[in-house]
């Protein structure tokens, strides 16, 4: 991926087979969403910025939490942010979750 860091390269590469596919499809969807986004390991998780704190993955054994940083400001037209926070909603998948590209993305 053009924009994407070594770093969390090596991040992904140490998750398990199933959990890594996943967090590779959502980094894919993130990254292509802008050349302008930038990837970091930032408190032991991929955070993504543009313009700010864009969102972040957090894997745990079966799922991906995917946060997004001003996400109680983000359309949900589907229903797929989760969370009561003051600014910060998530989505979780599953390794076995189908991701609609374009409503992940928008």
């Amino acid at each position: 991926m053009l924009n994407s860091s070594k770093e969390v390269d090596e991040f992904v590469n140490r998750l398990p087979e199933g959990i890594r596919d996943l967090a590779e499809r959502l980094r894919k969807i993130i990254l292509t969403s802008s050349e302008q986004i930038i990837e970091q390991v930032k408190h032991k998780i991929p955070f993504y910025y543009y313009k700010g704190q864009l969102c972040y993955l957090n894997p745990f054994d079966d799922r991906i939490v995917l946060g997004f940083s001003r996400g109680a400001d983000l359309p949900d037209e589907h229903s797929l942010l989760k969370g009561n926070q003051k600014t910060v909603r998530h989505a979780v998948f599953y390794h076995n979750t189908y991701i609609d590209e374009e409503i992940v993305r928008n």
